[in-house]
């Protein structure tokens, strides 16, 4: 399982591990050279102490004596046959000790290293100041090894066992730490689906804020979208409610009478289904449109040439009306975005044109470039919009008070969800003498 406390847990023992070892290499190479320093100075004062005392018994006793008196000496420790020396004058051994051969332990002056006795041994070779005398002195490396693991064991055996210790002191102190976490998600997992309010979690972490801010965030977002769709579907309801109240009782004429009343009956029913079905697509368009999926799908789209295809498939439309479709602008000016969307855009607004615009007149499309900008333009000298209300007619089922051209009221809010989609602006503005213009910018 893919534990956070886990992973702190290896992570923090890891690194403490390699700080141990890296500190044990560290403190075993120093205290192998001290040791070897220590013991080199030991060795050093026992060739000038031997010196000077062979160079005492010379002149104020028989050597001889001297060195019965060393032989018939009982050994006191076990690390006596560890140590030798010798003192030559030239090629004539004067002195060795017990453990010591006839023969030089070392013809190397100064420090060296050797076998003896099957043995490595660590030899100073040392000259008086007269440069008569010579003293060789040696140890065996087992006593330096010997002390250096001691030295070592001390310090590695304490900390070894110290660490299934540190890993539980660990392990508490990192479950204490993510408490906070467990807490924050024992109250999420506590809430219901409609408990949307905002979590209120005290003495949380510095580092765990953040994600509390998030789900804030996000409850807040969900909970506003919830509200729109719950607003949405109220609306939705009352508007689908009238025109099917209206086709069932011009269903309900049609049945009961015949002839004229009948047929007209009958051809108010196909009205109301055909409002009807604009209002389902139109719902259907709205509920389609999610930033998330369709900004994956963009793509370039020029719009001069998406602004001539929706005028040509409404061309008919307007020749009914007897309406006047002109389109200004190059191809060529190119916007990053989803062309079946900004389809159902124009689509809308030059609906919106030709229907809201009195017989014989004049809807106009302007794409052009101001700025880093594409900026697209729907005009027409129909009737106009108020401007006190410019801003509502984007609301969803808002139409115009006193308005008789059919229609359901979610064109324009079509049209402002997919500016929004392209990250765009859209304005209402008022034409000269009368109409509306439209403006885009994406």
């Amino acid at each position: 399982m893919n534990s956070i406390r886990n992973r702190l847990l290896l992570l923090l023992l890891g690194v403490f591990t390699s700080v141990w070892v890296v500190m044990m290499g560290y403190i075993w190479q120093n205290t192998e050279h001290e040791i070897e320093e220590v013991f080199d100075a030991q060795l050093a004062q026992a060739s000038l102490v031997l010196l000077d005392l062979t160079q005492h018994e010379i002149t104020e006793m028989d050597l001889d004596d001297f060195r019965s008196d060393l032989f018939g000496a009982e050994p006191v420790h076990e690390y006596e046959k560890k140590v030798a020396f010798q003192v030559w004058r030239g090629d004539k051994l004067l002195l060795r000790s017990n453990s010591a051969p006839a023969t030089p332990m070392s013809r190397v002056a100064g420090y060296s290293s050797g076998e003896m006795g099957g043995e490595r041994w660590r030899f100073l070779h040392r000259v008086d100041t007269t440069g008569v005398l010579i003293a060789i002195v040696g140890e065996q490396y087992e006593m330096r090894n010997e002390l250096e693991e001691k030295i070592i064991l001390q310090l590695f055996w304490p900390i070894t066992i110290a660490l299934p210790l540190l890993a539980l002191l660990m392990t508490l102190g990192i479950t204490r730490g993510l408490h906070p976490l467990k807490s924050l998600a024992a109250e999420v997992a506590s809430r219901s689906p409609t408990q949307l309010e905002e979590i209120t979690a005290k003495q949380v972490p510095q580092e765990v804020s953040p994600l509390i801010d998030s789900i804030n965030t996000l409850l807040k977002r969900v909970a506003q979208t919830i509200e729109a769709e719950h607003r949405f579907t109220a609306d939705a309801s009352h508007e689908l409610r009238t025109p099917l109240a209206a086709i069932k009782t011009q269903a309900q004429v049609a049945k009961r009478t015949e002839g004229e009343v009948s047929d007209s009956a009958l051809d108010k029913v196909v009205e109301g289904v055909d409002r009807t079905s604009h209002l389902v697509e139109q719902l259907l368009t709205l509920t389609r449109l999610d930033p998330s999926v369709v900004q994956r799908c963009f793509e370039e789209v020029d719009l001069t040439v998406i602004s001539e295809r929706v005028m040509a498939e409404l061309a008919p439309t307007a020749l009914v009306k007897n309406i006047e479709l002109t389109m200004v602008g190059q191809r060529g000016e190119v916007v990053n975005g989803s062309a079946p969307l900004l389809q159902i855009l124009l689509r809308n607004l030059i609906e919106n044109g030709i229907n809201y615009t009195h017989f014989g007149g004049k809807v106009i499309v302007t794409v052009n470039t101001e700025g880093e900008e594409i900026v697209l333009k729907v005009s027409d000298n129909g009737l106009g919009i108020p401007e006190d209300i410019r801003q509502r007619v984007f609301d969803r089922f808002y139409r115009i008070e006193g308005s008789s051209v059919p229609g359901s009221g979610l064109g324009l809010s079509i049209v402002k969800r997919v500016v929004d989609i392209h990250a765009g602006t859209v304005e209402i503005e008022g034409e000269q003498p009368h109409g509306t213009r439209v403006v885009i910018e994406i």
